[in-house]
């Protein structure tokens, strides 16, 4: 008996051939690989009873014939449900590398069928990535039931557990002195990772932030206040509440020539430039992920708030005058602040290939 499997998009294909030698198995590959879904749609329309036989003895059916499968296709439509939900180029990206990985270990199986046993066994293969494998597994799984293509004493997931996130970053110290942040950002050769690297380190974006600020999904106002404030950020933080953030002009410019490149350098596009700048410098490479830490860190040490010049009502007085308890309820769904403050930190970053950047007159600052 000869069987054609192949994987393609990360869905593995398995059928069985009604061909008896070499030379003809090696033809319908040929022709699955010129055609690959006219020549599924052709055997299923010729073999259906062949594929439901090969089914009940254990051979991988094609995708389509009985329950839901991760296949091609549903990973495609599931990957279109992720950018509706506004998840980034990255999160999908990595995604579907996940589910790729996942599909080789189930092999076309109907996932109604599948146990929380066997999901187990093949996340002890992984010696890393556990929880992420974990979490895009589940989603896809969540998808398929919001479709009413599974139901939910049919999903093994339901109590396939999240590990915690402590692992290796929460052992290791947070975060890095700005001497280590100045002197690498001077060494880095690439603009788009050192405009990636300035917005995280003097603002405490989230590299989620960022990419969807870099692909349009945000928005940037110049403002060029006399208080240092340059412009502002308007964005979906990652709580999915709007979120507006005070930025000076070297961020500004930075976010600017991300959002004319349309995109944010991938993750390990970063690292790498990091890399190499760090060996060439002698230093330790920094985690990106960490700068937000290391902003918390100087904020708190050595911070300073900078107010719009045209002043206004500090938020809990308004919200007394409102009636309200807690400023948490004026913040949700009344304050419409356009310009709220922006933290400085004594952070030099400087390259010699850095476009020029025009300052607005400083005002006063008051210290936090």
């Amino acid at each position: 008996m000869w069987l054609l499997e192949k994987m393609v998009s990360g869905a593995r294909f398995s059928v069985s051939l009604a061909v008896s030698n070499e030379e003809d198995a090696l033809a319908e590959l040929a022709l699955f690989r010129r055609d690959r879904d006219a020549y599924l749609a052709k055997v299923k329309a010729d073999r259906s009873e062949e594929v439901q036989a090969s089914t009940v003895a254990g051979a991988v059916p094609l995708s389509g014939d009985v329950g839901p499968r991760l296949d091609a296709d549903s990973v495609r439509e599931f990957l279109r449900h992720l950018t509706q939900r506004g998840r980034t180029e990255g999160y999908r990206r990595d995604a579907r590398t996940y589910l790729s990985q996942w599909a080789e270990v189930l092999a076309g199986r109907d996932l109604s069928t599948v146990s929380l046993l066997e999901l187990r066994r093949a996340l002890s293969q992984w010696p890393t990535a556990r929880k992420m494998r974990i979490i895009t597994l589940k989603s896809f799984f969540s998808w398929l039931r919001e479709e009413d293509r599974l139901k939910v004493a049919e999903d093994p997931t339901l109590s396939l557990k999240v590990p915690p996130a402590v692992a290796e970053k929460g052992r290791r110290a947070k975060g890095y002195s700005m001497a280590q942040v100045e002197k690498l950002y001077a060494a880095i050769g690439s603009q788009t990772v050192r405009d990636v690297l300035c917005l995280r380190a003097k603002t405490g974006m989230h590299d989620s932030e960022i990419a969807r600020l870099a692909s349009g999904k945000g928005e940037l106002r110049v403002v060029n206040d006399p208080s240092g404030i340059a412009g502002t950020a308007r964005f979906l933080h990652k709580n999915g509440r709007v979120h507006i953030l005070s930025l000076d002009a070297q961020a500004l410019a930075a976010a600017q020539r991300l959002q004319v490149r349309g995109r944010a350098p991938i993750r390990n596009t970063v690292r790498e430039s990091i890399g190499y700048a760090s060996a060439r410098i002698g230093q330790s490479p920094i985690h990106p992920s960490e700068l937000r830490h290391s902003f918390t860190t100087w904020a708190t040490n050595e911070g300073q708030v900078v107010k719009a010049t045209r002043g206004g009502v500090p938020l809990d007085v308004v919200a007394s005058v409102l009636g309200h308890q807690s400023t948490r309820t004026t913040k949700k769904f009344y304050d419409g602040t356009e310009i709220p403050p922006m933290i400085t930190v004594p952070l030099k970053l400087h390259h010699p290939q850095d476009p020029a950047v025009m300052q607005p007159r400083l005002a006063s600052v008051s210290q936090m």
